[in-house]
């Protein structure tokens, strides 16, 4: 063979051998933002591909030549469960065995840490020494920003574009990138973040006896809501006795507890204030295009004064500056109370209810709506960690491939066809929670409605439920348990009465309504804010709390928020500003 054919022949073998085994590489259409596109097969030289180390280096798939150890530290419970007989730990498990046959890698932890607090004060003590390891989780953007800062962690960048699944991709774009945005400084990707799952709408829970017993029709205004809770609380159809049926509840019980903020928790009156179009603890674009804090915003005072009226009509609880979080579940629990807001999630809430009164019907709707006839609400933070790799780690893609592995067959598709003993360990461990998973993974922004789709479609024969990922599959179990209860007159099970309102009922109201949704545009914390933010945060729910039991009027919110500025508002809301340009 001539040298030039010789030539052409390994040119072809070397784009062949590229196209067969980087099937997780980027393409120019899925570059994300502005990191730097990967080299396209025939810029790929072909000593890259005949080593080993090249190969796996750049290809999402391929296993390392040799073990690779990596240090990393974890989350480990104290009450962590293994199958019974088991001598698993968190070095040694299902979880580990599975990425090592799958990429030949193999963590050691160089801390374990039993629950947040504890994990948070050793990730701040390895940053402090400057002695992190290999692979790491931070809690929040200002220590995955000070990480950055001090030059302590890898450019992914690379990592990402040449070995990112095409799933992995499919689930950051599910909220629009963002998640990657934040993980991103200067165009350059420090973090492979887990993203945050939408709790979709805010929803009013009413108990759905309660209102036929009193012939109340279903509610699509302001006015309903009131009326509706008026008679629950006048006309006692729980039978608790006069006096004794607690209104809307509002739970103003520890720091994200509060009558408004952290969107779709429970017990919070949020979606009262978005119908007037206020964002209340929100950093949001205002009307002039600058940062502006929804909390002292003039859209706010609408909704304080339908809550005070509400509240002086008895419809909202008259205990709520003394009851606790607890305290509200056990109204809910005992019958006492038939109203109150929460996200699809509420049934988890109400099992206690159901326990109680197997007869119970609790009723989800989406409301107030705004002038739009659609409700509105805010996203929140799209990021609940940053995982981050030591600069210097000789394999910075192991982070990528390894997320990108576990969400193929969390999320995707890849365990239909792969019946191996590992691959089906895995799999039961990650179904019934057992250990700790050392890399885990992330779920779409819209995993409860996409839930809902998978599930209803296995219902009703137009999905194969053996192509459902394991979480699915076991909630599609649960709801066909209960579906089968019910068309043989029989009480369902508490755990498929659960699954069933909240998978089948409730995330069927977030699949099936359009809403509006504003971006919150800053979640990280200025320099004053470490000074500032909590006094201003007290005076602020200080003051709402009072606006909302009438002790003040909500005249006075224009005092409140000279008051918030000068003690450091105004300052703040500059820093926010600059931070963001």
């Amino acid at each position: 063979m001539s040298k030039k054919l010789k030539q052409l022949f390994s040119l072809l073998l070397t784009v062949i051998m590229v196209a067969g085994l980087l099937g997780g590489c980027s393409s120019s259409s899925d570059s994300v933002g502005t990191l730097t596109e990967p080299m396209d097969a025939e810029e790929t030289s072909e000593e890259s591909t005949s080593d080993p180390w090249q190969l796996a280096a750049t290809s999402t798939y391929e296993p390392y030549p040799e073990t690779v150890t990596y240090t990393v530290g974890l989350r480990v419970r104290a009450d962590v469960a293994y199958p019974e007989g088991s001598t698993d730990t968190a070095e040694e498990s299902a979880y580990t065995r599975f990425l090592k046959t799958k990429l030949n890698i193999q963590n050691m932890n160089v801390f374990e840490a039993a629950d947040d607090n504890d994990y948070n004060q050793k990730v701040s003590m390895a940053i402090t020494s400057g002695e992190i390891p290999d692979i790491m989780s931070v809690g929040t953007y200002e220590e995955f920003k000070e990480l950055v800062e001090n030059d302590m962690v890898a450019d992914l960048t690379e990592a990402y574009n040449n070995c990112a699944s095409d799933l992995m991709k499919e689930i950051y774009a599910s909220n629009d990138n963002r998640s990657l945005d934040m993980a991103t400084i200067d165009g350059k990707l420090y973090a492979i973040p887990t993203t945050t799952i939408s709790n979709g709408p805010e929803m009013l829970w009413l108990r759905g006896d309660w209102m036929d017993k009193l012939g109340l029709e279903e509610p699509k205004t302001l006015d309903d809501i009131k009326n509706i809770v008026k008679a629950f609380v006048e006309k006692d159809p729980g039978e608790n006795g006069a006096g004794k049926t607690v209104g809307i509840p509002l739970c103003i019980d520890g720091d994200t507890n509060y009558i408004y903020g952290n969107y779709s928790g429970a017990y919070k009156a949020n979606n009262i204030f978005t119908s007037f179009g206020a964002f209340p603890e929100q950093w949001i674009e205002g009307k002039d295009g600058t940062a502006v804090y929804g909390s002292v915003q003039p859209e706010m005072k609408q909704g304080l004064q339908v809550l005070a009226d509400w509240y002086k009509e008895g419809v909202i609880d008259q205990q709520l500056a003394v009851r606790t979080y607890d305290d509200i579940r056990a109204l809910v629990t005992d019958g006492k109370c038939g109203s109150y807001f929460c996200g699809w999630w509420a049934p988890y809430e109400l099992a206690g209810s159901y326990e109680l009164n197997p007869d119970v019907e609790w009723r989800a709707y989406i409301l107030p709506t705004g002038p739009d006839n659609k409700v509105t609400m805010w996203s929140g933070n799209p990021n609940q960690n940053y995982f981050v790799v030591r600069k210097g780690f000789e394999h910075p893609e192991l982070l990528i491939k390894a997320k990108s592995i576990t969400l193929d067959y969390n999320q995707g598709e890849a365990a239909y066809t792969d019946d191996s003993v590992e691959c089906k360990e895995y799999l039961d461990y990650v179904a019934h929670g057992y250990g700790v998973e050392v890399i885990g993974g992330f779920d779409w922004y819209d995993a409860a409605a996409r839930a809902y789709q998978h599930i209803s479609e296995a219902i009703d024969g137009t999905r194969n439920p053996e192509e459902m990922n394991a979480y699915e599959h076991s909630l599609y179990e649960s709801c066909s348990k209960y579906l089968e209860a019910v068309n043989n007159n029989e009480k369902p099970e508490k755990v498929n009465w659960l699954d069933y309102n909240a998978r089948m009922v409730a995330s069927k109201l977030v699949n099936d309504t359009e809403v509006n949704i504003v971006q919150p545009v800053f979640f990280s914390q200025t320099d004053s804010m470490s000074l500032m933010w909590e006094s201003l945060k007290t005076l602020e729910r200080t003051t709402m709390l009072k606006i909302v039991t009438n002790e003040i009027s909500v005249d006075e919110f224009d005092a409140f928020v000279e008051e918030w500025m000068n003690a450091g508002g105004q300052q703040i809301t500059e820093e926010v500003n600059e931070a963001i340009n």
